[in-house]
């Protein structure tokens, strides 16, 4: 899959959580030149980061990680993986016998590329939503040394807690993700390879939602940083079947963004395809949609 760019310390007490206002982000803010850039940068480097954990999960499997001219990284994993995590980020286009050639077209890019695309065969095989939101309004206490060792309570029955890259919150982590992804098609080895990676990087803490004491869905926030600022990304998030329609997701949302912002981080992101509910949470918790890019996919004879 190809994403064409962009031309051009501890506390005995912890914050209580602030509920964000629903307002979406001002459409100036999202469609400046340097908050696209910012987007792209984060993106590429979270999946770059993905990439590298696979390399240490599976050695053998010739897992490869490219620079791009351009700017952005080809990475190449398992094929039954998926586009997911077999793609290109930035102006390049890699392919291989096993994986039909996709590509996701960011709309900021120069227009020049979807009608060399349309030439080639390409058609449009769904969307890709990009949300963002600025964190400025969110009122706690910047506190980038906090504990995380305090539950956050959301309401009567909601509780979010954080989880440390351990063994025990690993595999926790790992059996609630493939628990609320595992009605989607993929199989259950993806899924599992999928929420390994996320546990395993540095950068990313883990969130269980909790309801009468049972673990009802979980998420992860990968903190990052690109020339253009911090990034706090939101990703991963699942909620277990028996538990959905009983704000788990937003409750997960709130608890990363207050964390961000304790954390002195000022911007976050998330990414979802338009037909799940992820995206009506995230504008619920103030985020707007950034941009929307078109997956086009090679029409095969």
């Amino acid at each position: 899959m190809l994403h064409a760019a962009p031309t051009s310390a501890i506390h005995t007490e912890h914050p209580k959580p602030v509920q964000p206002p629903a307002p979406k982000m001002a459409p100036r803010l999202l469609n400046k030149l340097d908050t696209i850039h910012h987007i792209e940068d984060a993106h590429v480097l979270h999946l770059s980061r993905q990439v590298e954990v696979f390399m240490q999960l599976l050695p053998r499997d010739n897992i490869s990680l490219h620079s791009v001219a351009a700017g952005g990284v080809v990475y190449l994993t398992k094929a039954h993986l998926g586009s997911q995590i077999n793609c290109t980020l930035g102006l390049a286009l890699h392919t291989t016998a096993d994986l039909t050639p996709s590509i996701l077209l960011c709309p900021y890019a120069d227009q020049s590329a979807l009608q060399a695309l349309a030439m080639r065969s390409y058609v449009l095989d769904g969307f890709l939503n990009i949300y963002a939101r600025s964190l400025h309004d969110i009122q706690v206490e910047v506190d980038p040394y906090m504990s995380f060792s305090e539950d956050l309570t959301f309401g009567p029955e909601m509780i979010v807690s954080r989880g440390a890259a351990n063994e025990e919150n690993g595999s926790t982590f790992i059996d609630a993700s493939v628990a609320g992804f595992k009605d989607d098609g993929r199989s259950v080895e993806v899924l599992e390879s999928l929420a390994e990676s996320a546990v395993l990087r540095r950068d990313t803490i883990l969130y269980f939602g909790k309801i009468d004491g049972r673990i009802a869905g979980c998420g992860a926030m990968a903190l990052m940083e690109t020339q253009y600022g911090k990034i706090a990304h939101l990703y991963i998030d699942s909620t277990t079947p028996d538990f959905r329609g009983r704000g788990v997701q937003r409750a997960l949302i709130r608890a990363r963004l207050n964390d961000a912002k304790s954390l002195g981080y000022d911007f976050s992101t998330i990414h979802c395809l338009p037909s799940i509910g992820t995206g009506r949470n995230a504008e619920k918790e103030g985020f707007g949609l950034a941009f929307t890019k078109p997956i086009m996919t090679k029409k095969l004879d």
